[in-house]
This record gives structure tokens, C-alpha cells and sequence, in this order.
């Protein structure tokens, strides 16, 4: 029987040394983890591991996995050669998250991706991504304008995301360049921003949900208290 506060595991961004590649810091913005904290949820660090064993144990430990935001996803892939200003995500840290989700997967537990993890996750399903959204997806909005952060997106009816956030529109904050261009399949499309950029997608199944916006940033917003609660609650079984 799991606890009343489950263990959510959160991944890692990765700060590279420029004169020294091969080290590297890991960072978590605080506002993962008090996001889990605020809805009931203890949330667990997930430092970047290799072995089998103990990606197992990471797994065993947790109730539920949030992979959060960062660079881009490597295009090959999804089978594509990266383009002109495509950057590709720390090697390790996706080799770690690839891992990671696969396991997550096999013992079925929930999983939310937020921004890169959203991308990640449609990508490892079979999905494809438009490296650029202005070149790419001919979109004229600026989607990492840090004056135009804050949108709207148009929330499906009858899906599980509009359950959890109760309402047709809702304010979000993003930062982003690339977007889902093809939905893996299983998966569906849940949210549009105005151009029609896939917001969101989720799963056949309960245990998966991916947003392209940042709600931890925006917890002052009910959508997003709702989100991370309904997530940790789906956690505790």
C-alpha cells in the first residue's frame, strides 16, 4: 500500500562548464519540487545514473516520475538530422531520461513531462517534433517572446486535461522553440495555443499527461495547482 504522500521523482537540468565539457552541474528549479510539495507530494531528485541497478532502484522508490524542462531533443531520434539551430540535450542526461521513462513505463507509473519532457516523452512513443516552430510549422508567434510568454490555449472537451483544469481556456506560461509535430501513437492532442501549436498531449491510459507550458512557474493559477494535484493524487493509487 503506498503512503498518503507519495515519493514523485523529478529529473535534472544540465549546466555545462564551457572550458571544461566534461563536468557538469545539475539544477533543479525550486519550483518543481514545491510544486509536488504543495499538493502533497515528497519530491525526490533524480541525479543522472547509467547502471541498471540503479535506475531500478530510482524506481522503486518513487511513485511517480515528472520529466521536466530542457534543451532540445536530439532529432535523430525521431529520425532527422538536426537543422540550423537546433541544440541537442545533454547526451547523458537523455540517455539517463530515455531510461528512465522506459522502466517508468514497464512498472506503469504516472508520468508528467512539462516542456522538453512533454517533447521527450512524444518523441520516445514514435512521435516527431518541428525543430523550429517559425520555419518549420510556418507559425507567425514568436512562442519564446519573454514579452509574450503568457497565452491562452483552447483545452479539448472530454479529455483528462479538461477535467483536471475545468475550463475550455486557460492562461499559460511558455518558453519554447521547438513543438510536437507529429503525436506518437496512443497519444492524442489536448490543447492548441492560438496558432494551433500542440500545447498538450496525453495518453490511452491514466498514468501519462504532457503539457508544453510551464505550470510550475504559474501556481498562483488555479489550472496549474489543479494540475500538479491531480497528478500527485493519481500517484497515491
Amino acid at each position: 500500500m503506498k503512503s498518503k504522500e507519495p515519493f514523485i521523482g523529478i529529473t535534472c537540468e544540465v549546466q555545462i562548464e564551457e572550458d571544461e565539457p566534461q563536468a557538469y552541474e545539475l539544477l533543479c528549479d525550486h519550483r518543481y519540487p514545491e510544486a509536488v510539495r504543495r499538493a502533497g507530494g515528497y519530491p525526490v531528485l533524480l541525479p543522472i545514473a547509467h547502471r541498471p541497478a540503479v535506475i531500478r532502484r530510482y524506481l522503486r522508490g518513487i511513485d511517480g516520475l515528472i520529466i521536466v524542462g530542457g534543451d532540445d531533443v536530439d532529432p535523430r531520434l525521431y529520425g532527422e538530422e538536426p537543422k540550423q539551430d537546433t541544440g541537442t540535450v545533454f547526451g547523458p542526461r537523455l540517455r539517463f531520461e530515455r531510461k528512465l521513462y522506459v522502466g517508468a513505463r514497464r512498472q506503469e507509473l504516472p508520468i508528467l513531462g512539462i516542456c522538453y519532457g512533454m517533447q521527450l516523452i512524444n518523441v520516445l512513443e514514435g512521435g516527431a517534433l518541428f525543430q523550429d516552430i517559425a520555419r518549420d510549422a510556418k507559425s507567425k508567434r514568436n512562442h519564446q517572446d519573454p514579452k509574450r510568454r503568457y497565452h491562452q490555449v483552447h483545452v479539448e472537451a472530454g479529455t483528462r486535461l479538461r477535467q483536471i483544469v475545468g475550463r475550455e481556456r486557460i492562461t499559460v506560461e511558455s518558453d519554447h522553440h521547438q513543438a510536437v509535430s507529429r503525436v506518437a501513437p496512443g497519444f492524442r492532442p489536448v490543447a492548441f495555443a492560438p496558432d494551433g501549436i500542440i500545447e498538450a498531449i496525453e495518453g490511452d491510459s491514466e498514468e501519462i499527461l504532457a503539457v508544453q507550458w510551464h505550470p510550475e512557474r504559474a501556481l498562483s493559477n488555479p489550472a496549474s495547482r489543479r494540475l500538479f494535484k491531480a497528478f500527485v493524487q493519481t500517484c497515491m493509487g
